[in-house]
């Protein structure tokens, strides 16, 4: 108990000292803000390792297998990671407090950090989970930050403006594969965010149906961001991915310089783009803007390939104007 209590002393310490000079800064862009504890200061809620099991066990609430606190833990965090097939589970490991106020969590495969500017890192270490090159139709590691939206979910068709904005940088990737095994068809680690677009009006055909946004940024088979929209299919979720143009986030950026890169647009006009390519695929025909809410999103690590790979990201945030 003793040591728990001075955890949470520095840690707030810590934060206050190196968090104080940021309070002032104010953005340009206005609008009602969709993301909660932007600055991850609440923890996060666990999951178990495979994800039949949430599917199965009634949700992530009945499911979840611990909580990793910073220290707060009079709040209940609206943040959720995610551990999807790993052999090893961060479950009841103890945080450890670094001198400049970082709190890890950590085992062989995985490390998250937050750090007293709000910011986390995310980190999987691959090259203790395959034995082999993945192959066709196995499944990989994740680990997601994933958050649902609720009441706070904005409807598209009533919007005038959707101003997203989020900052990450690249700490290491390293391709733990021998050489000639590599196969970019089936081998990389990348870090997407999605929205999770859903059809919400309860007397529409495709009421319940949603699509997965996409807002792609680092992945290692691409040495610059791109300039193309990209449509597939998630065989695990029976629903459609439709992946923005990076640049049109990102700008002209490589990822690999180990800098901080800032994401951001209003992304109103993307999204319209979405619901027509869906429905020029005859997806959504019963959908309109008005039915459609952003509901949720996720963003982190997916890595089916053999990669020893970290990123920090802050600064999550969906700015609405409305109509």
């Amino acid at each position: 108990m003793k040591i728990r209590l001075a955890l949470i002393i520095f840690y707030l310490l810590a934060s206050y000292l190196t968090c104080r000079p940021q309070v002032n800064i104010k953005t340009e862009k206005e609008g009602r803000e969709v993301f909660l504890d932007q600055s991850f200061s609440h923890g996060f809620a666990l999951s178990p390792l495979d994800p039949k099991i949430v599917e199965q066990g009634g949700g992530f609430e009945k499911t979840n297998v611990d909580t990793l606190f910073w220290g707060n833990e009079n709040q209940s965090p609206v943040w959720q990671l995610s551990q999807w097939y790993s052999k090893y589970n961060l479950a009841h490991v103890k945080p450890e407090l670094a001198s400049d106020g970082s709190i890890t969590f950590h085992n062989e495969e995985k490390r998250l950090v937050h750090y007293p500017d709000g910011s986390i890192l995310l980190e999987l270490t691959t090259s203790k989970e395959y034995n082999n090159p993945r192959k066709s139709n196995e499944n990989w590691p994740h680990i997601l930050i994933e958050q649902k939206f609720g009441s706070q979910s904005p409807v598209i068709g009533h919007a005038k403006e959707l101003f997203f904005s989020m900052e990450i940088k690249l700490v290491k990737c390293e391709n733990k594969m021998k050489e000639g095994t590599f196969n970019e068809k089936l081998h990389t680690a990348q870090s997407p965010f999605y929205f999770v677009l859903k059809d919400c009006n309860k007397e529409s055909e495709d009421s319940g149906k949603y699509l997965w946004f996409g807002i792609p940024s680092f992945d290692y088979r691409y040495k610059r961001t791109g300039n193309e929209e990209k449509v597939s299919w998630d065989i695990g979720t029976s629903s459609y991915i439709y992946c923005v143009p990076e640049m049109a986030i990102w700008g002209d950026v490589r990822f690999q310089d180990g800098k901080w890169h800032k994401g951001q647009a209003d992304i109103l006009p993307l999204l319209k783009r979405a619901l027509e390519t869906m429905k020029s695929k005859g997806a959504f025909a019963n959908t309109s803007l008005d039915d459609f809410r952003i509901t949720g999103m996720n963003f982190g690590w997916e890595i089916p390939g053999t990669f020893d790979a970290a990123l920090c990201v802050k600064n999550f945030s969906l700015l609405v104007k409305e109509k």
